[in-house]
């Protein structure tokens, strides 16, 4: 049997460092190539890549505030072209940037099935720039985006839910899993722990994300500072890059930022850690609550996206009330008082339920299904949220 051609569209891909990035490699590597013949059509990459299928290179600009992100350009005309040889069977448009709004409207004028995917709360990051008046702006428009395609894949039951209370039509569960390889307890690294000039016994509380506002860092400091009247001697790293790193460096010179880190050296930083704080509220998954669950490190997080599906609280973390900062204070509070060792095996068993070879599967489901009726809708079965 012929290998099913699927054109995926988006506005970012490795090398970019990023959650989507990563999720959307995680699972095009996962599907099995004996069935699927993939064409990635994306901006332009900022830094050294070779592509491991057939990609097609599109101008970008830089995003405001996020230097290291793209935004598509309109490019029907390059899409139908790329197109043109590789004849693509259906297309799976990973963001809803400009490039993806033009291949929905050149899909659409091939009669071409369209599946999507929704990553980015970009209705909430408004309101942590000042900009919440156009909150109800972008939902309209991502909602009007997303009807325009057979189903919108999203990655924790709650975003469905909330999608579908916005009227969001044929809005599916696909989440991301983690590569329990690469993340794992045994990467702990003593020699990186002298590094951050820590003590063997010390405690390292562990942060990995953009450092920005919409990831509700004041709340990681507010905490740490809680923590460590309990205990004195504990650490925060923080991994990763952002609009507040520089002010927070001035500010807190006893906290470790470590900059952005990527594949085994991201992997030692988790192991090496021994507990993870995750504050943000604007995640649609928070892949980097699975990786700390594999690494075998305890999470306090709110309870939503990742952690409410994963973490279970009093066994391989705790989770906090949303927008409520003293419930996630306590929450890290009672963190402290496991038993890290337990906690951590704890922790790892969850991860390893979920693989991303199970999400290829479902995103098989979600596929052969739209191929079945390119002019309908997903089959009622596969609604089901998981």
């Amino acid at each position: 049997m012929a290998p099913i051609r699927i054109s995926i569209v988006t506005e970012t891909y490795v090398p970019d460092v990023n959650g989507v990035a990563n999720s959307l490699r995680q699972l095009i590597r996962a599907l099995d190539p004996q069935r699927y013949q993939i064409q990635i059509i994306r901006t332009r990459p900022k830094s050294d890549w070779t592509a491991e299928h057939e990609e097609v290179w599109l101008p970008g600009l830089t995003i405001p505030m996020y230097p290291d992100l793209q935004i598509g350009l309109p490019a029907s005309r390059r899409i139908r072209q790329a197109w043109q040889s590789f004849r693509p069977q259906l297309v799976f448009i990973a963001t809803e940037g400009p490039l993806g709004n033009s291949a929905l409207k050149a899909a659409r004028r091939q009669g071409l099935p369209v599946l999507s995917a929704f990553h980015t709360n970009f209705h909430r990051y408004s309101s942590y720039y000042g900009l919440g008046w156009v909150k109800s702006l972008t939902l309209s428009w991502l909602r009007r985006f997303h009807n325009r395609t057979l189903g919108t894949l999203v990655p924790s039951p709650e975003s469905a839910g909330f999608l579908s209370r916005s009227g969001f039509d044929n809005v599916h569960v696909l989440p991301h899993g983690v590569d329990c390889e690469l993340f794992q307890p045994q990467r702990r690294c003593q020699s990186l722990r002298q590094q951050w000039r820590v003590q063997p016994d010390q405690p390292v509380a562990l942060y990995v994300g953009r450092i920005a506002a919409e990831k509700n860092i004041p709340q990681v400091i507010v905490t740490l500072r809680a923590l460590q009247q309990q205990q004195p001697r504990l650490k925060l790293v923080m991994v990763g890059d952002g609009p507040m790193r520089a002010e927070l460096e001035q500010q807190h010179p006893d906290i470790l930022f470590a900059g952005v880190q990527t594949g085994a050296a991201l992997a030692r930083y988790y192991a090496s850690a021994d507990l993870f704080i995750f504050a943000s509220m604007t995640e649609t998954f928070g892949l980097v609550t699975l990786e700390a669950l594999a690494s075998g490190l305890p999470v306090v997080a709110y309870d939503m996206a990742a952690a409410a599906q994963y973490v279970r609280p009093g066994i391989d973390g705790y989770l906090a009330q949303e927008n409520c900062g003293d419930d996630f204070t306590w929450a890290a509070q009672q963190l402290l008082q496991l038993d890290r060792i337990e906690a951590g095996k704890a922790a790892r068993e969850t991860a390893e339920k979920a693989s991303w070879e199970a999400v290829a599967q479902q995103f098989d489901q979600h596929v052969r299904s739209a191929l079945t009726q390119p002019c309908g809708k997903i089959r009622p079965h596969l609604q089901t949220m998981v």
